[in-house]
């Protein structure tokens, strides 16, 4: 289909076993250490997943006020609008912020390793000279 590509159909999927994340723009079977994977279903974020967005120059800084433990941890975030996709992997004890480049409207994911995964729409303002 003409929508085949399009990166705001970008699906998840991470493994269970080994924290493999895969990223597809179109139906796949993902299989990983054996295993076939189901797309991550995103939801809305609560308390303990909020995120805080502000804008540095042409950076979006976003920061989270998640716990960054090897049991609980926030794993990666991830950028999509129509045409791309800027993931940045995230590791335990390490600060739960990201500075990402100011897109044309798009969504951002994040993947909790207890929680699953969330998403925040980005609503682009053009700002005029």
């Amino acid at each position: 289909g003409e929508d085949a590509g399009n990166m705001k159909r970008t699906k998840f999927f991470v493994c269970s076993v080994c924290g493999n994340l895969v990223q597809t723009a179109g139906q796949s079977q993902v299989v990983c250490c054996g295993q076939p994977l189901q797309a991550q279903e995103a939801k809305l974020p609560d308390e303990e997943h909020a995120i805080k967005i502000t804008e540095i120059e042409n950076d979006y800084y976003l920061e989270f006020s998640h716990e960054m433990t090897k049991a609980h941890y926030l794993s990666f975030v991830s950028y999509v609008t129509f045409d791309r996709v800027m993931t940045v992997k995230l590791y335990p004890e390490q600060d739960p912020s990201v500075r990402l480049p100011k897109m044309p409207a798009g969504k951002i994911y994040y993947f909790c390793s207890k929680h699953g995964l969330f998403e925040h729409k980005i609503e682009y303002k053009r700002k005029l000279l």
